[in-house]
């Protein structure tokens, strides 16, 4: 049976697919989407197997076991839309770079020494900071959808300080996110000259605990300058030259601060990291409820020789 020749699927569109996938962070229809794919083209079907490939080799290396020589990916139509075990749940973060994608799992020896780097705000003790309607401009450090700086309320204390950010509800239980662009530019080059590690986390709590809830963190590195940054920039995010991404499913019944982080290997040549923080309900049936962010850190992390 040839394949499909008519409307052939955008490559960089099933790789953010299959990556969602593999995090657990997929919805049901960009599932159905990537089952069209896998179908319509066989070089789908291969990134597909590597990638699975990879991911269970590094879930047997995290869990300490041998790592193999081969993995065999299950056919995807028999399990691809609700997928119970994630490189998430095995505490795992994948870079993405340029269009041949690489994963990379190290593991460092000897120390590190963290260096915070400088966030806008990270615990949002300023009462009155205003948020710039969707991406941020270069102007606006805080951006996305409707929130707002509060004080604690339903139950929920600011994690640091006495302030957090609330992402308000969303009637149609589409996802909450803001943004922050961070400038790189002053960065010290590292000891590979290469290749900078950094590492970012933060926490989510939710308004109603009745409900299971899912909580995104992502980050891109991009060539380009943060003036040169806007809303268009978003819609070519697959240009990144390196990613990382993180999902947190949450069951009903977890109260308070929910902290999350990843680490992503940032290329010499990136100017500028953006900073992507998400939260739906994934059961849209449910009513929505407000979710809040807080304690936002980001760190260059520097390998130190053993003395």
């Amino acid at each position: 049976m040839s394949e499909s020749s008519s409307n052939p699927p955008n490559r960089a569109r099933w790789c953010e697919l299959i990556n969602q996938h593999l995090l657990g962070t997929i919805s049901k229809d960009d599932a159905i989407e990537l089952e069209a794919a896998l179908k319509a083209s066989r070089e789908a079907r291969e990134d597909y197997r590597q990638r699975c490939n990879v991911d269970a080799a590094l879930r047997q290396e995290a869990a300490g076991q041998p790592m193999p020589t081969r993995v065999t990916a299950p056919k995807p139509a028999r399990w691809l839309t609700w997928r119970p075990l994630t490189a998430a749940a095995a505490g795992i973060v994948f870079g993405m770079f340029c269009t041949s994608v690489v994963f990379g799992f190290v593991v460092q020896h000897g120390f590190e020494k963290k260096t915070p780097l400088a966030v806008f705000q990270p615990s949002f003790e300023d009462a009155q900071m205003s948020l710039a309607k969707g991406f941020p401009d270069a102007s606006a450090r805080w951006g996305g959808d409707e929130a707002r700086v509060v004080m604690a309320e339903n139950g929920i204390q600011a994690k640091e300080g006495k302030f957090m950010l609330r992402l308000e509800a969303s009637p149609k239980g589409s996802p909450r996110i803001v943004y922050q662009v961070l400038d790189l530019t002053s960065l010290p080059s590292s000891r590979s000259n290469e290749m900078r590690e950094i590492e970012i986390s933060t926490s989510f709590a939710a308004a109603d605990a009745s409900a299971s809830v899912r909580y995104m963190l992502r980050a891109f590195a991009v060539s380009e300058p943060r003036e040169n940054l806007d809303a268009a920039w978003f819609e070519h995010r697959d240009e990144a030259i390196a990613s990382a991404m993180r999902g947190l499913d949450v069951l009903p019944g977890n109260h308070g601060w929910q902290t999350m982080g990843l680490k992503i290997q940032v290329p010499r040549a990136a100017r500028s990291l953006v900073l992507f923080f998400g939260a739906r309900t994934p059961n849209k049936t449910l009513p929505q409820a407000a979710h809040y962010l807080d304690d936002v850190q980001v760190s260059l992390i520097e390998p130190q020789p053993i003395p």
